[in-house]
């Protein structure tokens, strides 16, 4: 999405560092200047003028709100770059206020009033097409709508949305969040060209909030190559395509990213709901496996029940049942628990993977068999161990 042709680009140039997009409310904005716009250093230029000459004016939000181009506010600093009318937003761009004096910030501000002036019988000022204009819009509305989510139901898509090309096609639908130092953050041009060249297809890139996009792909081309047309099938090749993507976006973009993904969907019948069950498996992924970055559904169901359960609930068991779960902030019985479980409790496939010998994960299960009671050799007894890990590493420690 390119807001004001090149401006973006220049003015990344002149401050060093990246400027993230966002798109608030209007409400929003206006809020935001009726707590700040106290500061001098985000009042309009104009009005610190009239101030040194003596002159009084009001500073009343409705009179000087549109004069408003940037506000600092906490480490930030966000610069107004365009107003969508239709939706009721504001377009903005953000940087490390760390970054700028209040010179460049408000030479940014004339550069940036100068080139909508100048643009302003263009609407591409705003977004780059139509479709941008409603991509934008769609991950404001999922935000909300997930935001407002109960036990009662998802509301429909509207048919505003509905309606966006490829929207009535099954598709295969990812999350990925990333984090990232705020002079390298991902540009959403950059990341969807990147997506284009992995997929080899347009591909449709939602923006869901700060270094957090939904994006879809054609099915074919995302589980085409499955072996059997089975979901387990379908699964494993959906896991191949994830990892090859991942390692894609990792080595192209400085920093962390986490990615996640659905089997197929057709987004206009359950887009809001896919996008709720990616950001719950990306939020259970980071909490359980913290060196993992690859979060997918049906990898973390049990880690979902262990989530539903209460604190209190959790304490208790871990008191009740585990005898020494001191073991668990041990790298190498962690490791090896892990790998263990993910290979079905496989002895063989564990000690090729951990790249010991065989005799040498027989001696670490002997001895957490030794420490904690329980053989992880034994289907009820790994149950149980699985699940003092799992409530182990979510569960504040007295």
């Amino acid at each position: 999405m390119k807001l004001i042709p090149d401006l973006k680009q220049q003015i990344e140039v002149i401050i060093g560092t990246t400027l993230d997009e966002y798109e608030i409310t209007m409400h929003e904005w206006i809020q935001s200047i009726d707590h700040l716009i106290g500061l001098d250093e985000n009042k309009p230029q104009h009005i610190l003028n009239r101030a040194s000459k003596g002159e009084r004016g009001s500073l009343e939000s409705s009179s000087i709100s549109s004069d408003v181009l940037s506000l600092h506010h906490g480490e930030r600093v966000f610069f107004k770059v365009g107003i969508n009318e239709q939706a009721k937003t504001v377009l903005c761009w953000g940087c490390d206020a760390a970054s700028i004096t209040m010179e460049t910030r408000r030479l940014i501000e004339l550069l940036i009033l100068n080139k909508f002036i100048t643009s302003q019988s263009d609407n591409s000022s705003l977004f780059k097409n139509d479709t941008d204009k409603q991509l934008s819009s769609l991950g404001i509305w999922l935000k909300d709508q997930i935001k407002e989510y109960n036990a009662g139901g998802f509301d429909p898509l509207p048919d505003s949305f509905a309606s966006i090309a490829g929207f009535q096609e099954e598709k295969v639908p990812f999350l990925l969040q990333g984090e990232t130092p705020d002079s390298q953050r991902v540009d959403s041009i950059v990341l969807n060209k990147l997506l284009e060249s992995y997929f080899g297809e347009d591909i449709t890139l939602i923006p869901l909030g700060e270094q957090e996009w939904l994006f879809m792909g054609d099915e074919e081309i995302v589980t085409g190559e499955a072996d059997e047309d089975t979901a387990e099938a379908r699964k494993e090749s959906l896991n191949a395509f994830c990892m090859g993507l991942y390692e894609l976006v990792a080595s192209e973009f400085a920093g962390v990213f986490h990615l996640s993904a659905s089997l197929p969907c057709i987004p206009k019948e359950a887009l809001l709901q896919v996008t709720f069950l990616l950001q719950e498996s990306m939020e259970l992924g980071r909490s359980f496996h913290v060196t993992q970055h690859i979060h997918l559904p049906w990898n973390l169901q049990l880690e979902q029940l262990v989530a539903s359960i209460s604190e209190q609930q959790r304490m208790r068991f871990i008191r009740e049942t585990g005898k020494d779960t001191t073991l668990f902030n041990d790298s190498e019985t962690l490791a090896t628990l892990e790998t263990f479980f993910s290979l079905d409790c496989n002895v063989s496939e564990t000690a090729k993977r951990l790249f010991i010998h065989r005799n040498t994960l027989v001696y670490r299960l002997d001895k957490i068999k030794q420490e904690i009671g329980y053989d992880v050799r034994h289907f009820k007894s790994a149950i149980v161990v699985q699940l003092l890990l799992l409530m182990y590493k979510v569960t504040k420690k007295p």
